[in-house]
């Protein structure tokens, strides 16, 4: 009888995902942990006096759950129902302070939106660095105003009002080419096929891959990014659903050992 050896893992390599009609979607290649939690219901059948005869075993069930260590962009799309889109100009909110020289300045891109109100707001900084007087756009600088050249992005103000080096803080829009993510309010979490890769080793340090296959796996669309001091990583979690009826008998996951340097099957 062929006997299977007990396995440490000793490292987490790759998760691997599909779409359901095969085509390779994305791959996780920076994992710290992935848990893969399963669970069933037991109903006890008891007799006279309520003596137990017996359980009826039923509803299995498996979580699959991780963390990457860079945000992932197929998982968004995962866990978004959203498609990464390459754009060769979409609008993205600009903020920067900028010194006035000669009663001019000069925003670092060209800002974007209505003729005549392309910067959204404009704000002189007193000497302690608070922005507290605000001016608004014009065709031409007056006081309390300034005039915007979208085609040069000069920025020019009234004669005289502002000395050389007084600070501003400029907000407006400027077009950019970029991937763009959209999450929709009516599009949801997907699924595809998971394949997770890992080394193992037996108790005599024989090394053995090891690759256990979510043929349908459910992503939930319920996920933290979170910003600050620490590192900002992807947490994911996904249901692993009964795939009868699609070529594969139902099965939740299936566990492959073979040795890592196997060769091809006859």
């Amino acid at each position: 009888m062929f006997s299977v050896a007990d396995l440490m893992i000793t490292s987490l390599e790759t998760i691997s995902v599909y779409t359901m009609a095969g085509v390779p979607w994305f791959v996780m290649d920076e994992l710290q942990d992935t848990t893969i939690a399963n669970t069933q219901e037991k109903e006890d059948l008891t007799g006279k006096a309520g003596r137990k005869l017996g359980s009826l075993k039923r509803n299995k069930a498996v979580t699959i759950s991780g963390t990457n260590g860079l945000i992932s962009a197929g998982l968004l799309e995962a866990q978004t129902g959203g498609t990464f889109t390459a754009k060769t100009s979409t609008p993205v909110s600009w903020s920067e302070t900028l010194t006035i020289s000669s009663d001019e300045a000069v925003t670092s891109y060209k800002a974007v939106g209505t003729a005549g109100a392309e910067i959204e707001a404009l704000y002189i900084k007193n000497s302690d660095g608070r922005a507290t007087t605000k001016l608004e756009q014009d065709s031409t600088a007056a006081s309390g105003k300034f005039a915007y050249a979208p085609a040069t992005k000069k920025l020019t103000f009234l004669a005289d009002a502002y000395d050389d080096g007084t600070e501003i803080l400029v907000f407006y829009t400027r077009n950019i080419a970029g991937d763009v993510l959209t999450n929709e309010s009516d599009k949801y979490s997907g699924k595809g096929r998971m394949v997770i890769d890992a080394f193992a080793e037996d108790k005599c340090s024989n090394v053995f891959r090891v690759q256990i296959e979510i043929p349908k796996a459910d992503f939930s669309g319920d996920f933290d990014l979170a910003f600050g001091d620490s590192q900002t990583v992807h947490a994911f979690e996904a249901e692993s659903l009964a795939s009868a009826g699609c070529g594969k008998n139902g099965y939740l996951w299936n566990y492959t050992v073979f040795g890592a340097d196997a060769e091809d099957a006859a």
